[in-house]
Protein backbone atom coordinates (compact mmCIF):
# COMPACT_ATOMS: atom_id res chain seq x y z
CA UNK A 1 0.00 0.00 0.00
CA UNK A 2 1.19 3.77 -0.73
CA UNK A 3 1.30 5.50 2.81
CA UNK A 4 0.37 9.06 2.81
CA UNK A 5 1.01 11.13 5.52
CA UNK A 6 -1.35 14.54 6.00
CA UNK A 7 -0.88 17.79 7.37
CA UNK A 8 -2.25 18.02 11.12
CA UNK A 9 -4.06 21.31 11.05
CA UNK A 10 -5.63 23.55 8.41
CA UNK A 11 -7.09 27.23 9.13
CA UNK A 12 -10.11 27.85 8.38
CA UNK A 13 -11.72 24.44 8.94
CA UNK A 14 -12.42 22.07 12.02
CA UNK A 15 -9.97 19.20 11.17
CA UNK A 16 -7.21 19.30 13.42
CA UNK A 17 -6.33 15.21 13.64
CA UNK A 18 -3.71 14.30 11.23
CA UNK A 19 -4.61 11.33 8.87
CA UNK A 20 -2.74 8.74 7.26
CA UNK A 21 -4.37 7.51 4.38
CA UNK A 22 -3.20 4.16 2.28
CA UNK A 23 -4.06 3.55 -0.93
CA UNK A 24 -6.17 -0.21 -0.33
CA UNK A 25 -7.34 -0.44 -4.66
CA UNK A 26 -7.40 1.60 -7.46
CA UNK A 27 -8.10 -0.07 -11.29
CA UNK A 28 -9.13 2.15 -14.45
CA UNK A 29 -10.08 0.29 -17.67
CA UNK A 30 -11.69 1.52 -21.05
CA UNK A 31 -14.99 0.26 -22.14
CA UNK A 32 -13.59 -1.08 -25.66
CA UNK A 33 -9.86 -2.81 -25.54
CA UNK A 34 -7.53 -0.83 -27.45
CA UNK A 35 -8.86 2.50 -27.13
CA UNK A 36 -7.37 4.94 -24.95
CA UNK A 37 -9.16 5.10 -21.67
CA UNK A 38 -10.92 8.77 -21.01
CA UNK A 39 -10.98 8.14 -17.17
CA UNK A 40 -8.04 8.25 -14.78
CA UNK A 41 -7.06 7.63 -10.54
CA UNK A 42 -4.80 9.86 -9.04
CA UNK A 43 -2.76 10.32 -5.86
CA UNK A 44 -0.45 12.81 -5.18
CA UNK A 45 0.69 13.60 -1.49
CA UNK A 46 -1.81 15.71 -0.62
CA UNK A 47 -4.94 14.70 -2.84
CA UNK A 48 -6.92 11.70 -4.27
CA UNK A 49 -8.98 11.45 -7.17
CA UNK A 50 -11.55 10.29 -9.82
CA UNK A 51 -11.32 11.90 -13.30
CA UNK A 52 -14.14 11.34 -16.22
CA UNK A 53 -13.14 13.14 -19.14
CA UNK A 54 -16.10 13.21 -21.79
CA UNK A 55 -16.40 11.26 -24.38
CA UNK A 56 -17.21 13.06 -27.95
CA UNK A 57 -18.69 11.11 -30.18
CA UNK A 58 -18.09 13.99 -33.02
CA UNK A 59 -14.52 12.93 -33.13
CA UNK A 60 -12.97 16.30 -32.24
CA UNK A 61 -9.15 16.27 -32.27
CA UNK A 62 -6.43 18.39 -30.00
CA UNK A 63 -3.17 17.04 -31.13
CA UNK A 64 -3.98 13.52 -30.99
CA UNK A 65 -6.09 13.22 -28.33
CA UNK A 66 -9.72 13.47 -27.77
CA UNK A 67 -11.94 16.08 -25.69
CA UNK A 68 -12.26 13.95 -22.71
CA UNK A 69 -8.67 12.77 -22.90
CA UNK A 70 -6.77 16.20 -22.75
CA UNK A 71 -9.67 17.45 -20.42
CA UNK A 72 -8.17 14.00 -18.17
CA UNK A 73 -4.99 14.56 -18.80
CA UNK A 74 -4.95 18.64 -17.62
CA UNK A 75 -6.31 18.00 -14.72
CA UNK A 76 -4.14 15.47 -13.38
CA UNK A 77 -0.98 17.55 -14.60
CA UNK A 78 -2.92 20.68 -12.68
CA UNK A 79 -2.86 18.51 -9.05
CA UNK A 80 0.61 17.50 -9.45
CA UNK A 81 1.41 21.49 -8.33
CA UNK A 82 -1.53 21.89 -6.21
CA UNK A 83 -1.51 24.10 -3.08
CA UNK A 84 -2.23 21.21 -0.61
CA UNK A 85 -4.63 23.56 1.62
CA UNK A 86 -6.50 24.87 -1.43
CA UNK A 87 -10.01 25.11 -0.63
CA UNK A 88 -12.61 23.52 -2.98
CA UNK A 89 -13.72 26.40 -4.58
CA UNK A 90 -9.56 27.71 -5.05
CA UNK A 91 -8.65 24.33 -6.86
CA UNK A 92 -11.48 24.31 -9.35
CA UNK A 93 -10.55 27.67 -10.17
CA UNK A 94 -7.44 26.34 -11.08
CA UNK A 95 -8.48 23.22 -12.93
CA UNK A 96 -10.75 25.80 -14.80
CA UNK A 97 -7.94 27.81 -15.84
CA UNK A 98 -5.43 25.31 -17.12
CA UNK A 99 -7.91 23.80 -19.37
CA UNK A 100 -8.72 26.81 -20.86
CA UNK A 101 -5.13 27.84 -21.25
CA UNK A 102 -4.51 24.04 -23.09
CA UNK A 103 -7.62 24.09 -25.53
CA UNK A 104 -7.39 27.92 -26.22
CA UNK A 105 -10.52 29.85 -27.63
CA UNK A 106 -12.86 27.26 -29.08
CA UNK A 107 -16.01 28.09 -31.32
CA UNK A 108 -19.55 27.63 -29.55
CA UNK A 109 -20.16 24.95 -32.10
CA UNK A 110 -17.36 22.68 -31.00
CA UNK A 111 -17.65 20.26 -28.34
CA UNK A 112 -15.66 21.42 -25.94
CA UNK A 113 -13.13 19.58 -23.82
CA UNK A 114 -14.61 18.53 -20.39
CA UNK A 115 -14.92 16.30 -17.06
CA UNK A 116 -15.79 15.41 -13.98
CA UNK A 117 -13.80 15.22 -10.98
CA UNK A 118 -14.91 13.98 -7.40
CA UNK A 119 -11.41 14.40 -5.20
CA UNK A 120 -10.26 13.32 -1.47
CA UNK A 121 -8.53 16.21 -0.01
CA UNK A 122 -6.64 14.98 2.74
CA UNK A 123 -5.63 18.10 4.73
CA UNK A 124 -9.45 19.28 4.60
CA UNK A 125 -11.01 16.15 5.61
CA UNK A 126 -13.52 16.67 2.62
CA UNK A 127 -14.65 15.29 -0.71
CA UNK A 128 -15.09 17.91 -3.06
CA UNK A 129 -17.34 16.56 -6.34
CA UNK A 130 -18.15 18.39 -9.87
CA UNK A 131 -20.53 16.60 -12.02
CA UNK A 132 -21.64 12.89 -11.44
CA UNK A 133 -18.62 11.18 -10.28
CA UNK A 134 -19.50 8.93 -6.81
CA UNK A 135 -17.92 8.33 -4.05
CA UNK A 136 -18.61 6.03 -0.65
CA UNK A 137 -17.98 6.48 2.78
CA UNK A 138 -17.99 3.38 5.65
CA UNK A 139 -20.14 1.21 3.12
CA UNK A 140 -22.50 4.97 2.43
CA UNK A 141 -22.86 5.40 -1.32
CA UNK A 142 -23.57 8.69 -2.89
CA UNK A 143 -23.83 8.48 -6.40
CA UNK A 144 -23.77 11.64 -8.63
CA UNK A 145 -26.37 12.45 -10.85
CA UNK A 146 -27.16 15.07 -13.82
CA UNK A 147 -30.85 16.14 -14.06
CA UNK A 148 -30.30 17.12 -17.65
CA UNK A 149 -28.58 13.41 -18.24
CA UNK A 150 -31.57 11.76 -16.20
CA UNK A 151 -34.20 13.14 -18.39
CA UNK A 152 -32.15 12.43 -21.25
CA UNK A 153 -31.49 8.50 -20.10
CA UNK A 154 -35.31 8.09 -19.15
CA UNK A 155 -36.48 9.22 -22.89
CA UNK A 156 -33.64 7.07 -24.14
CA UNK A 157 -34.87 4.01 -22.59
CA UNK A 158 -38.69 4.73 -22.53
CA UNK A 159 -38.69 4.78 -26.59
CA UNK A 160 -36.53 1.69 -26.98
CA UNK A 161 -38.74 -0.39 -24.08
CA UNK A 162 -41.86 1.19 -26.22
CA UNK A 163 -39.90 -0.41 -29.94
CA UNK A 164 -39.11 -3.65 -28.18
CA UNK A 165 -42.64 -3.76 -26.86
CA UNK A 166 -43.84 -3.67 -30.55
CA UNK A 167 -41.73 -6.49 -31.17
CA UNK A 168 -38.50 -4.93 -32.70
CA UNK A 169 -35.32 -7.39 -31.26
CA UNK A 170 -33.24 -6.47 -28.66
CA UNK A 171 -30.29 -6.70 -30.88
CA UNK A 172 -31.44 -4.08 -32.94
CA UNK A 173 -31.47 -2.16 -30.05
CA UNK A 174 -27.73 -3.25 -29.10
CA UNK A 175 -26.71 -2.23 -32.67
CA UNK A 176 -28.49 1.04 -33.09
CA UNK A 177 -29.97 2.16 -30.61
CA UNK A 178 -32.96 4.29 -32.04
CA UNK A 179 -33.65 6.26 -28.52
CA UNK A 180 -30.11 7.53 -28.70
CA UNK A 181 -30.61 8.79 -32.12
CA UNK A 182 -33.51 10.69 -31.47
CA UNK A 183 -32.19 12.17 -27.93
CA UNK A 184 -29.49 13.41 -29.93
CA UNK A 185 -30.69 16.41 -30.56
CA UNK A 186 -29.97 17.74 -27.00
CA UNK A 187 -26.97 15.69 -26.66
CA UNK A 188 -26.11 18.35 -29.69
CA UNK A 189 -26.46 21.48 -27.54
CA UNK A 190 -26.49 20.21 -23.83
CA UNK A 191 -23.01 21.31 -23.27
CA UNK A 192 -24.48 25.06 -23.50
CA UNK A 193 -25.96 24.20 -19.68
CA UNK A 194 -23.06 23.53 -18.38
CA UNK A 195 -21.81 25.39 -15.58
CA UNK A 196 -25.24 27.61 -15.86
CA UNK A 197 -27.35 28.07 -12.75
CA UNK A 198 -31.36 26.78 -13.27
CA UNK A 199 -32.96 23.44 -13.13
CA UNK A 200 -30.98 22.32 -16.21
CA UNK A 201 -27.62 23.30 -15.43
CA UNK A 202 -24.66 21.39 -14.20
CA UNK A 203 -21.06 21.59 -13.15
CA UNK A 204 -18.52 20.13 -15.01
CA UNK A 205 -14.47 21.32 -15.80
CA UNK A 206 -14.65 22.80 -19.18
CA UNK A 207 -12.21 25.95 -19.04
CA UNK A 208 -15.50 27.50 -17.47
CA UNK A 209 -16.25 29.24 -14.48
CA UNK A 210 -18.13 26.94 -12.78
CA UNK A 211 -20.71 28.38 -10.17
CA UNK A 212 -20.94 27.48 -6.66
CA UNK A 213 -23.94 25.58 -6.58
CA UNK A 214 -22.02 23.02 -8.48
CA UNK A 215 -19.22 22.52 -6.46
CA UNK A 216 -20.27 20.29 -3.89
CA UNK A 217 -18.16 19.89 -0.57
CA UNK A 218 -18.80 16.86 1.84
CA UNK A 219 -16.99 16.97 5.12
CA UNK A 220 -15.75 13.46 6.30
CA UNK A 221 -16.61 12.53 9.30
CA UNK A 222 -13.76 12.19 11.69
CA UNK A 223 -13.99 8.42 12.88
CA UNK A 224 -14.05 7.53 9.26
CA UNK A 225 -12.42 4.62 8.14
CA UNK A 226 -12.64 4.06 4.28
CA UNK A 227 -13.39 5.86 1.10
CA UNK A 228 -14.19 5.09 -2.24
CA UNK A 229 -14.43 7.04 -5.30
CA UNK A 230 -15.43 5.95 -8.58
CA UNK A 231 -16.10 7.16 -11.62
CA UNK A 232 -20.12 6.75 -13.61
CA UNK A 233 -18.80 3.67 -15.40
CA UNK A 234 -19.39 2.15 -11.79
CA UNK A 235 -23.69 2.82 -11.35
CA UNK A 236 -23.45 1.42 -7.93
CA UNK A 237 -20.14 1.22 -6.56
CA UNK A 238 -19.30 -0.65 -3.87
CA UNK A 239 -16.95 -0.81 -0.92
CA UNK A 240 -14.53 -3.24 -2.77
CA UNK A 241 -13.23 -3.21 -6.13
CA UNK A 242 -14.53 -7.34 -6.39
CA UNK A 243 -18.12 -6.14 -5.43
CA UNK A 244 -18.29 -3.13 -7.76
CA UNK A 245 -16.92 -5.34 -10.65
CA UNK A 246 -19.46 -8.20 -9.62
CA UNK A 247 -22.52 -5.82 -9.75
CA UNK A 248 -21.68 -4.19 -12.70
CA UNK A 249 -21.57 -7.38 -14.61
CA UNK A 250 -24.79 -8.07 -13.38
CA UNK A 251 -26.30 -5.16 -14.92
CA UNK A 252 -24.66 -5.65 -18.35
CA UNK A 253 -26.07 -9.38 -18.08
CA UNK A 254 -29.37 -8.31 -16.62
CA UNK A 255 -29.79 -4.91 -19.26
CA UNK A 256 -28.05 -5.07 -22.09
CA UNK A 257 -29.95 -2.75 -23.96
CA UNK A 258 -29.43 -0.27 -21.06
CA UNK A 259 -33.56 0.47 -20.66
CA UNK A 260 -33.91 -1.05 -17.18
CA UNK A 261 -31.45 -0.66 -14.30
CA UNK A 262 -28.39 0.50 -16.22
CA UNK A 263 -30.60 2.84 -18.15
CA UNK A 264 -28.39 5.78 -16.36
CA UNK A 265 -25.60 5.16 -18.30
CA UNK A 266 -27.82 6.07 -21.41
CA UNK A 267 -25.91 3.48 -23.97
CA UNK A 268 -26.11 -0.25 -24.56
CA UNK A 269 -23.18 -2.99 -24.03
CA UNK A 270 -22.09 -2.98 -28.29
CA UNK A 271 -20.50 -5.43 -29.61
CA UNK A 272 -16.92 -5.85 -28.69
CA UNK A 273 -17.02 -3.93 -26.09
CA UNK A 274 -16.72 -4.94 -22.15
CA UNK A 275 -19.12 -3.00 -20.08
CA UNK A 276 -20.59 0.89 -21.60
CA UNK A 277 -18.43 3.53 -19.89
CA UNK A 278 -14.83 3.73 -19.37
CA UNK A 279 -14.68 3.40 -15.24
CA UNK A 280 -12.17 4.05 -12.61
CA UNK A 281 -12.57 2.76 -9.50
CA UNK A 282 -10.04 3.98 -6.23
CA UNK A 283 -9.98 2.90 -2.55
CA UNK A 284 -8.54 4.36 0.05
CA UNK A 285 -8.60 3.44 3.71
CA UNK A 286 -7.50 5.43 7.06
CA UNK A 287 -4.34 3.74 9.10
CA UNK A 288 -3.63 6.23 11.82
CA UNK A 289 -4.39 9.58 13.11
CA UNK A 290 -2.36 11.92 15.28
CA UNK A 291 -2.46 15.15 16.93
CA UNK A 292 1.19 16.02 15.36
CA UNK A 293 1.87 18.55 13.36
CA UNK A 294 3.72 18.28 10.18
CA UNK A 295 3.40 18.24 6.37
CA UNK A 296 2.28 15.68 4.30
CA UNK A 297 4.77 13.67 3.17
CA UNK A 298 5.43 9.81 0.91
CA UNK A 299 6.39 7.87 3.45
CA UNK A 300 7.16 4.74 1.64
CA UNK A 301 5.55 1.87 0.27
CA UNK A 302 3.72 -1.23 2.03
CA UNK A 303 2.82 -4.68 0.87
Amino acid sequence: MVLLWMASRVEGTGYTGGVRWSVVEEFVETKVDGRVCEDLVVVTDSYALVIDGASDATGMDFGGRSGGQIAAETIQLAFNGMDPHATAREVVVELSTQLAQAVGDLSPSVRWPAATVVCLSFSRNEIWRVGDGSFVIDGEPNIGVLRVNEVKSDFRAAFNTALMASGVEQGEILENDPGAALALALTNVQQHLSNRPGPWGYGVINGGAVPDEFVEVFELPVSVGEVVLASDGYPDPRVTLGESETRLRELLRQDPAAIGELSTGGKPLREGANSVDDRAYLRLRCVGRSSSHQQPTITGLKP
